[in-house]
């Protein structure tokens, strides 16, 4: 009896205790009801005295940048210093690229290519770089080439550590969380005036934003490559004794290497994918032939210099993320067996040779016999499509704005204010708890607090606007992750699709954006529609990479035990492998919702309107709009933290709700 008794207590107490967390829940439902009942009685518009004033105060404040740069401690001890290491360090950059001279140029990648991936990657990085030279301007491209190294080389230089310490943290990790957040999704024409202000002008603001941009990657996906460390491996270094700086160095990174260099890949995307937008700034590289063709509806010539940038992204991608595999075949059998440290003086000597013989025969200009006219080409192109499939595209495109996006656009307009407040603190309640339901709810009061711009003959509030990016946005991710999931999928599980889908995402996701807006603008039309076409272009990328990612690092030991258990191909993947790889396919989710919202930025410019119009006008009349800019800018990081908190909840443990 008593032994009866003493077994039955501890389920008696878990039945209690999960009657208790079920009338918490009910009450917290009930909660919820009430204050959406409320919000529906009394709060529809948006008060006035909620406004926080920050327009005002961010105009204010640029004002005194541009009062006070030649006088302040600020600018003459601290910001102007770096300015000047910013501007040696791209000069230096530019020295030696300019020494090696195009020849050298393409044997240093293709010598670099070899030593990191193998014979196959220092071929395409060297024919990438050639292929440069081809179709754009050599010097141009040059210049381009030194402001991403030079900033992917300080997103680096930051980012790592950066992730190291927050793969150690928790604490750290929310706090590098919410920077990185902002960092990535404030829309790049925002923070364009002030860091033209802090930086002066040309490169050192360009590679200051280029930076700024490219940075969260680094540091997010070194992060995870560690987090990821399997528990077995960090258990053998300790029973060998070692401290926690040699777990780190000989466990820890050589581990999560394949994590970290997809991130450097990522950093090398984003920079390139920036650097048009950087062109603003007056640096005299591709980018700016990019803008100078769009401004005359040249799209041949805009193509091209795009493209140049591209190749420039391709090449350093092969050669930076190349992984030697070992394939034992009639051509790789026939090709000599060289010992490392010869093969290392055969590229050290093959970049020597290249360079003395540039220098030699006085190659100096990239030879007009190896250029390739593709502009015509893609001007008769673009004629064709716009001749031949508008009807379809235009089809498609009032089909996307009349049934998907104005509906939603309504239906969110049409709702009180706080209601669409209550109900997206619900959302966060029921994926983990109070403390998620409070944060959300108060990003999206927040945005409610940036108070009203001009327009319409009246003034707007922002959160009318915002319901037209979040309208935007949730089209564009959903459409975004029904196409990168089922091809991440693939590409994870065949090294013969990943292949050739990986020409594609490196030029969907660095080809400049200005440069394929205009051929989505005669496809689709100005307006929205185009914009969300534009974001799921841009956005798709990243997702395709963590999900395949994140399909190829589940270990062996499941998927085997569960072939030996009988599972078909299709069921090992829907219950081992997808399950396993939750976290980076997540992950990948969570870059995609980020990618949509800073291209919301650049969908302005082809009719998408929304808050990224309001950033863009900042940038026309700063000394007018700057407020405005900051204020849309702001409410696009608040969408942004509100989207990425819940979404990243969702791939947690379903029991905040209990909390």
């Amino acid at each position: 009896m008593s032994a009866v008794s003493v077994e039955a207590l501890p389920q008696q107490e878990s039945d209690e205790v999960a009657d208790a967390r079920r009338r918490k829940r009910y009450q917290a439902y009930g909660a919820f009801l009430a204050l959406a009942i409320v919000a529906v009685v009394i709060a529809h518009e948006v008060p006035s005295w909620l406004d926080l004033n920050i327009q005002s105060k961010a105009q204010d404040a640029y004002k005194w940048t541009v009062n006070n740069r030649q006088s302040s401690p600020l600018f003459r001890y601290f910001l102007d210093p770096i300015t000047d290491l910013l501007q040696w360090m791209f000069e230096v950059t530019m020295n030696v690229l300019e020494f090696l001279r195009w020849p050298g140029v393409v044997a240093l990648t293709g010598a670099i290519g070899w030593r990191t991936g193998g014979i196959r990657a220092g071929l395409a990085g060297a024919a990438a770089m050639l292929g440069v030279g081809m179709i754009a301007d050599w010097d141009l491209a040059m210049i381009t080439l030194a402001i991403m190294l030079v900033a992917v080389f300080i997103a680096l230089v930051l980012g790592v550590p950066l992730g190291i310490w927050t793969s150690r943290s928790d604490r750290v990790e929310q706090v590098v969380r919410v920077l990185l957040d902002t960092a990535q999704v404030l829309p790049i024409f925002v923070y364009f005036s002030p860091v033209q202000v802090l930086f002066s002008i040309r490169v050192p603001p360009a590679i200051v934003v280029t930076v700024i941009y490219a940075l969260p990657p680094a540091v997010r996906l070194t992060n995870h490559g560690l987090r990821n460390v399997p528990v077995v491996m960090n258990e053998v270094g300790q029973s060998f004794g070692a401290n926690a700086r040699q777990q780190l160095f000989k466990v820890q990174l050589p581990v999560a290497r394949r994590s970290i260099l997809l991130g450097l890949n990522q950093v090398i995307m984003m920079a390139f994918g920036v650097v048009v937008l950087a062109s603003l700034l007056g640096t005299g590289d591709l980018g700016q032939v990019v803008l100078s063709g769009l401004q005359k509806q040249n799209v041949g010539a805009a193509a091209a210099a795009g493209l140049g940038i591209v190749l420039l992204a391709i090449a350093l991608d092969r050669i930076t993320t190349g992984e030697r595999k070992h394939r034992f075949n009639r051509w790789s059998a026939m090709l000599p067996k060289v010992p490392h440290h010869v093969a290392r003086w055969i590229a050290l000597g093959t970049v020597v040779v290249a360079v003395a013989l540039a220098h030699a025969f006085d190659w100096t200009t990239f030879p007009s016999w190896l250029t390739v006219d593709i502009a015509t080409p893609i001007d008769n192109a673009v004629e064709w499509v716009q001749d031949n499939l508008s009807d379809v595209t235009q089809a498609i495109s009032d089909f996307l704005v009349l049934n998907v996006i104005d509906p939603l656009y309504r239906f969110l307009l049409w709702l009180p204010w706080f209601f669409v407040v209550v109900v997206i603190s619900f959302i966060g309640f029921t994926s983990k708890g109070w403390r998620l339901a409070t944060g959300v709810g108060l990003c999206m009061i927040l945005v409610a607090a940036m108070g009203t711009i001009p327009g319409g003959g009246g003034r707007v509030a922002l959160w009318d606007i915002a319901m037209d990016t979040l309208s935007q946005v949730l089209v564009a991710i959903a459409f975004s992750v029904l196409l990168a999931l089922p091809l991440g999928v693939l590409a994870g599980r065949s090294d013969r699709f990943e292949r050739f889908l990986r020409p594609f995402l490196d030029v969907a996701q660095v080809l400049p954006a200005f440069v394929y807006l205009i051929p989505v603008v005669f496809l689709f039309g100005i307006g929205r529609s185009a914009g969300v076409v534009a974001c799921v272009i841009y956005a798709v990328p990243p997702c395709i990479r963590l999900t395949s990612l994140g399909m190829r690092e589940v270990p062996v030991a499941p998927r085997e035990a569960a072939t030996s258990f009988g599972a078909t191909g299709p069921q090992e993947m829907r219950m081992v492998q997808l399950p396993l790889a939750r976290k980076s396919i997540l992950l990948g989710i969570n870059q995609t919702l980020m990618m949509v919202l800073a291209t919301v930025i650049i969908a302005a410019l082809i009719g998408g309107g929304g808050l990224g119009l309001v950033a863009y006008e900042a940038t026309t009349k700063p000394l007018q709009k700057l407020g405005q800019g900051v204020a849309g800018g702001l409410s696009i990081v608040l969408l942004a933290i509100m989207l990425d908190r819940i979404t990243q909840a969702w791939g947690t443990s379903k029991q905040g709700g209990n909390q």
